[in-house]
């Protein structure tokens, strides 16, 4: 039965309490407080003297030391020490402080009595430390410096990262000290990325003076700038008769396109452009390559070949399209950061666009773990601060590098869980990250020569692209998000070549006017719009839905269930290749009798517990029909990649059962004492995504298999909220969430699940008031 009925919004129970903590008792302390305390002193002493030596400039003159820390303590506490100011823990171990002579001073004469006594005022941070060290040129250099050495050209860009500093004047004279230090040394500038969270400066220089860089104090990291590529394939399909697009209403969504520009002269695309612009110098917001054009035609009109077959083209969203790339496709000398966050605040502030698709990938930077890159972390703060959706896609394997591995005889789809990452920025935590699966299994050349085996594809209909990429993403996340059609390759035995036409997905073509109007295109970057477009009816459906819960609607009604996957991946490879998996679209906007979805939108202070009482009718449990439920979480996080946890704020959802709501709160009420309730389960019967591996994102979900229950037992949802200690700096007092419920039994003959549990919260509303 199709969606007919508004998803119901419920509340949660009146009572919140307090979050129930957890204290970790540190490690012991095992080593010799003498030995220690000589080794830490002499370190010391080596790191003065080189610091001195080699002329190590910056804007002041701090020694910048380097610690080793215990695993994953908390270094901010060096700040207890004036003089002394935390700047980044890169990893678990590695902590960055600027230390100035008196705070060394103090550090050494509390070394000297721990070392006497064993005892000095806040030991720990002597015990937590393992080794002092100064941060090396070798520790300056980025992951595709160490790959590929410096450029042999005689010019060459490079981006300098400097020390993430918050405070605004500091960070203002570090980078002006900075400019001034380039101009002596004749490195030329050429553009800078500077707030609370990242300073990054290009230059052009040469091998002579580009030394000089990585001796420099308060640079972070020096790499080459990354390349945006975007790879794909075109066929060119015909279509002798254009059918006239329905007219779309203004009160559609406005979706924006940041791409390679759009031909808003396309027959199909002269309708449903809103603005288009160009943020490129000098460059016109004309689509020269045909990418920008072909995202924007998926985005507004979902699927082409559906609306080509039935001769009918009914735009959904407007498009905003903003040229970020030129005509390779590439960046130019200003950063790309800059060009997208100019993009989407003009955007958002003129337009209210909520909704960005960015079919972009960075094909040297794998996300192979630890921090994230610049543009990652630069989307996830955009979202939070503005409550916007980014949709990213996953990136591309090569088809030579396909081509390559299957030659070698690695098998599909093995061989994308082995150096097949997704890319920056689609790492990122907050955005929607979208990888691909199959339409087609039959090339053209199969069809050509329907008796010769040799032309065999690659992925099965339904499966995962050959050539998506596997997560996770920052943090461990599950990443891709989710999956849509981005296309198919196969492979022809006797040649060992990859074929790939007859098995892309269509979209329009920006050289129309000599050409044919369709082209047919391959990679996640036309499974991301895709997505896009369902966000885009989703937001018009559903009046007043904020990014968060059309997020969680999405994730929801998604299941790796409804694809065809190889029977020999295991559960946590499926996580890394397709995520949460596809959208199921029957019940994404409207619920029916038998397919419920109950949505609470709401804001939670730090170390509180919300509780929701499910509404389950009495019918729901009778017999022996299955009967299923999904739960799914959806928040924004601040981040910072100074950090190893890099979201400033935690949130979890639990799925318990109880006697009582009373019972429950008694559960997660921190005055209940520990004794009572060591752990607080949650029901793990039939789940299908545990808590572990969905906790590390800020979309969570799983789904439940119910049984009929014994005894008189209630089924609770409690979200908690529970922020790093640094994240309660920048977090915001009451960060929003969304939380969405879908109950699902469609084995009753006579299903009246929509009007039973609209009656139950009826009768509990009134029962409040």
């Amino acid at each position: 039965m199709p969606g007919v009925y508004e998803h119901i919004r419920f509340q949660k129970e009146t009572l919140i309490k307090e979050r129930r903590g957890r204290s970790f008792p540190p490690p012991k302390f095992d080593t010799n407080p003498k030995e220690h305390a000589t080794l830490l002193t002499s370190q010391i002493k080596s790191a003065k003297d080189r610091f001195r030596d080699d002329e190590f400039p910056g804007f002041d003159d701090r020694l910048l030391l380097k610690l080793k820390v215990r695993d994953r303590y908390d270094a901010s506490e060096f700040e207890t020490i004036p003089g002394f100011q935390f700047i980044s823990q890169e990893d678990n171990e590695i902590v960055l402080l600027f230390a100035a002579e008196e705070a060394l001073d103090e550090f050494e004469k509390r070394l000297a009595t721990f070392g006497a006594t064993g005892n000095v005022t806040r030991k720990d941070l002597i015990e937590a430390s393992r080794a002092i060290d100064l941060w090396t040129p070798e520790d300056r250099k980025g992951e595709i410096l160490r790959k590929e050495g410096i450029p042999k050209s005689e010019n060459f860009l490079l981006d300098v990262e400097l020390w993430p500093i918050d405070q605004s004047a500091t960070r203002s004279k570090m980078l002006a000290s900075f400019k001034d230090w380039l101009e002596k040394k004749e490195i030329i500038f050429l553009d800078s990325i500077s707030n609370d969270y990242v300073t990054i400066i290009r230059v052009r220089c040469n091998k002579k003076n580009c030394e000089s860089l990585f001796h420099y104090r308060d640079v972070r990291t020096i790499d080459i700038p990354p390349r945006y590529t975007l790879e794909y394939s075109l066929l060119q399909t015909d279509l002798t008769e254009l059918p006239s697009p329905a007219v779309l209403p203004d009160t559609a969504t406005r979706v924006a396109v940041l791409d390679s520009g759009i031909n808003s002269n396309h027959p199909l695309l002269k309708g449903v452009v809103g603005d288009n612009r160009s943020y490129i110098h000098s460059e016109s917001p004309t689509d020269a390559t045909g990418h920008g054009t072909a995202v924007a035609g998926i985005a507004t009109y979902g699927n082409i070949e559906n609306s080509i077959n039935s001769k009918t083209f009914i735009p959904h969203v407007w498009i905003l399209s903003g040229r970020i790339l030129d005509e390779n496709n590439d960046f130019n000398e200003e950063f790309i950061e800059n060009q997208i966050e100019r993009a989407v605040k003009e955007f958002h502030s003129e337009y209210s666009c909520k909704v960005f698709n960015l079919s972009i990938g960075d094909e040297k930077r794998p996300y192979k773990g630890g921090k994230a890159g610049v543009l990652s972390m630069m989307l996830d703060n955009l979202s939070h601060e503005l409550d916007i959706l980014f949709v990213v896609s996953s990136g591309n394997l090569n088809k030579s590098v396909i081509q390559d591995k299957l030659k070698r005889g690695l098998k599909y789809p093995n061989y994308l869980l082995l150096d097949s990452e997704i890319l920056e920025p689609s790492n990122a935590i907050n955005v929607l990250t979208i990888g691909g699966i199959s339409r087609y299994d039959k090339s053209r050349t199969a069809g050509r020569y329907p008796n010769d085996p040799s032309y065999q594809p690659i992925a099965h209909i339904e499966s995962v692209s050959p050539f998506s990429r596997s997560g996770p993403g920052v943090a461990g996340c599950i990443k891709p998000d989710l999956v849509a059609y981005a296309g198919n390759l196969a492979f022809d035995h006797r040649s060992k070549m990859i074929l790939e036409h007859g098995l892309g997905e269509i979209s329009l073509n920006n050289q129309f006017s000599s050409s044919n109007l369709f082209s047919e295109f391959w990679g996640t970057s036309f499974s991301a719009p895709y997505i896009t477009h369902l966000i885009g009816r989703a937001f018009s459906s559903i009046s007043n839905a904020s990014a968060l819960l059309v997020r969680a609607l999405l994730i929801s009604n998604a299941r790796s269930e409804f694809l065809n996957l190889p029977n020999q991946l295991k559960e946590d490879e499926k996580l890394r290749l397709v995520g949460y998996g596809k959208v199921d679209e029957e019940f994404l906007y409207r619920s029916s009798e038998d397919v419920v979805v109950l949505y609470a939108t709401d804001t939670i202070q730090n170390d509180k517990n919300h509780f929701y009482e499910l509404p389950f009718p009495p019918e729901y449990f009778s017999g022996k029909r299955k009967r299923e439920i999904t739960i799914t979480l959806s928040y924004y996080s601040f981040v910072r990649n100074t950090r190893v946890s890099y979201k400033a704020t935690r949130l979890f959802f639990k799925f318990v059962k109880g006697d009582s709501l009373d019972k429950v709160v008694t559960m997660f009420d921190k005055e209940t004492p520990k004794d009572s309730y060591k752990n607080i389960p949650e029901y793990t019967n039939n789940r299908n995504i545990t808590s572990e591996a969905r906790s590390n994102g800020t979309i969570q979900s799983s789904t439940w298999t119910l049984k009929q229950p014994k005894g008189n037992s209630r089924y609770f949802v409690v979200v908690t909220r529970n922020d790093f200690p640094w994240g309660e700096k920048i977090a915001k007092e009451n960060e929003e969430y969304s939380l969405v419920i879908a109950l699902k039994d469609r084995e009753q003959q006579e299903p009246k699940l929509y009007t039973r549990i609209t009656n139950l919260i009826k009768q509990r509303f009134r029962g409040r008031l």
